[in-house]
């Protein structure tokens, strides 16, 4: 495969270390991994989505204990 973008990764590439090498490959096969992934959303977790998204601003929650309460319902 050539295109105009493969040639501009392998130009800025070309001179790199290989700790900086090993990292690019990283976050390739994880953007290609996660274009595979797909999954749904259960119908309570629509729910509870919609239930938060319709709370006023003042009740709503920091992101940290929100993440943790998300984790602990659905192990997450």
């Amino acid at each position: 495969m050539e295109s105009v973008t493969l040639k501009n990764i392998q130009q800025l590439l070309k001179d790199a270390p290989e700790s900086v090498l090993e990292k690019v490959l990283g976050y390739i096969e994880a953007i290609l991994k996660d274009e595979s992934n797909t999954f749904t959303l259960s119908e309570e977790q629509k729910e509870s989505l919609q239930k938060i998204k319709k709370r006023p601003y003042e009740q709503h929650t920091e992101i940290d204990t929100f993440l943790n309460e998300m984790k602990s319902k659905y192990d997450i």
